[in-house]
């Protein structure tokens, strides 16, 4: 049984806002030297040093899908990850799509006392590495662009949360049974050149590429079927598909299908050149258009997960 959690709490994060015993319970359970309480991004890394130095052998992460990007970088940066912590994901945020495809379940003070009960069992798997034209990495789970960057963008202009998503959904699919403006916009096609380890993928038009170290994406929809099974690979899905056919693939997907309309790749590494600068996101964080991307699996680490998960 792990003895000595370390908690980094984002305290922005929706489950801190709407519960506000939480912080005082993760503290009990943690102790009070090893939580750390963040407002600013900027306040991470002293944070995280701080705990290390307390001699954590596990460290609970407590905010949305964004803690992720925001604090795997700065928790690699110049230290050798089969020295690190295990990471506990908990769901903190507002959908947490990333912690519920690492089987966090319930409250974050729930997670931890599973951790400290001896209930959760270690998994090893990569982050998805991202370094934008030649830019430090950033590290997450699932890395989006195309229509996965305007679908976000949608649907931070509504209601969040996973009605705000089904309706987003539904918007961009009436709009693409009848060809409207809506879809044309959201599903515009993107010029690029794609290698993945090596290869060159014989296609330039894009509706999306896609990167994931967790299977799900959220809604039910379970696309990336191998990842998780590699400490060493990604799982790369790409697709030209009109929005029409993706909009008809939707049903198989969110049945467990692989889409006929997407092309899968295990991946250690892709380079993506764009003809232009376009905007991506990793793990619903939103980042600025970039022209050359190097895709590719970081340094496997370890979380904390129940036995039985495979996602």
């Amino acid at each position: 049984m792990t003895a000595r959690p370390g908690v980094l709490i984002n305290a922005n994060a929706r489950s801190v806002r709407r519960d506000p015993g939480l912080v005082e319970r993760l503290r009990r359970l943690a102790s009070p030297e090893r939580t750390a309480l963040t407002t600013r991004p900027d306040e991470i890394a002293p944070a995280l040093a701080a705990l290390l130095e307390r001699g954590i052998d596990a460290l609970a992460l407590v905010g949305g899908d964004g803690t992720f990007p925001h604090t795997l970088g700065r928790l690699l940066d110049g230290r050798d990850p089969r020295t690190l912590p295990a990471i506990l994901p908990t769901c903190g945020g507002t959908v947490n799509t990333i912690a519920h495809s690492l089987g966090a379940r319930g409250e974050p003070d729930a997670s931890l006392a599973r951790l400290l009960r001896g209930e959760l069992t270690e998994q090893l798997r990569p982050p998805v590495s991202v370094a934008a034209d030649g830019a430090a990495p950033v590290f997450g789970f699932l890395f989006v662009n195309g229509v996965g960057v305007r679908f976000l963008e949608l649907y931070y202009a509504g209601a969040t949360g996973a009605a705000g998503a089904f309706a987003v959904v539904a918007r961009l699919s009436g709009s693409a049974l009848v060809s409207g403006p809506l879809a044309r916009q959201t599903f515009a096609p993107f010029e690029a050149e794609l290698e993945v380890d090596g290869q060159r993928v014989d296609q330039r038009h894009f509706t999306v590429i896609a990167a994931s170290a967790v299977r799900h994406i959220g809604l039910g929809f379970a696309p990336f079927y191998s990842a998780g099974s590699d400490p060493e690979r990604i799982h790369l899905a790409s697709t030209g598909a009109s929005a029409a056919r993706l909009v008809s693939n939707l049903p198989a997907l969110r049945a467990g299908g692989r889409g006929s309309s997407l092309t899968h790749f295990p991946c250690r590494h892709a380079a993506l050149r764009l003809t232009a600068p376009l905007a991506w996101s990793l793990d619903a964080e939103l980042f600025p258009p970039a022209r050359e991307l190097a895709i590719g699996a970081g340094p496997a680490l370890r979380f904390l997960c129940p036995a039985t998960n495979r996602a």
